[in-house]
């Protein structure tokens, strides 16, 4: 299974063999801000910075790329869109997994109701959303899903993902 991990830029420092890791491993990695703060009605010249620092720090730990943005609680304006250097990924599945360390609960929310192309969003903050990850992964394979990073799913639907345009699934036929 692939998954696409957007990282806050100042913890890349931190774990870079982590980072290392997954590129490696064949996950796709993107940009989460520098520090973790929402964009939606900063200016022009703060969204740049954040996004600007965190690309720098990771084109210097695994060389340069196209890193995608998820932008923290998913908000987006125009001003984010201009300044994305990039396709924008959000989500179309919400684990809510932050709110608790329920794994069961986290589980439910990511099978329940997913359908082909859509885009889950888990974070790697609790022990409890890893587990809740590692399970859903075995759930959805066993029922015939592929695990794939946004850009694989984007390329499977025959879309060239377009900078400052927000992704949220990618069903088939789209």
């Amino acid at each position: 299974a692939k998954a696409t991990f957007f990282v806050i830029g100042k913890q890349i420092a931190t774990r870079p063999e982590l980072i290392q890791r997954m590129v490696q491993e064949g996950h796709q990695i993107g940009l989460h801000t520098w520090d973790h703060v929402a964009l939606r009605g900063l200016g022009a010249g703060e969204v740049s910075r954040q996004l600007e620092k965190s690309r720098a720090a990771l084109v210097e730990l695994v060389g340069e790329q196209d890193f995608m943005l998820r932008p923290p609680y998913g908000f987006v304006d125009e001003t984010v869109k201009q300044c994305a250097g990039g396709p924008i990924i959000c989500w179309s599945v919400d684990t809510e997994d932050w709110r608790d360390e329920d794994v069961a609960r986290i589980v439910k929310a990511a099978v329940e109701d997913v359908r082909d192309g859509d885009i889950i969003l888990m974070h790697d903050i609790f022990r409890s959303s890893v587990d809740a990850a590692l399970e859903c992964v075995d759930e959805l394979q066993r029922r015939g899903f592929a695990l794939v990073t946004v850009e694989e799913l984007l390329t499977l639907r025959g879309r060239e993902p377009a900078a400052g345009e927000d992704y949220r699934k990618v069903p088939p036929g789209e």
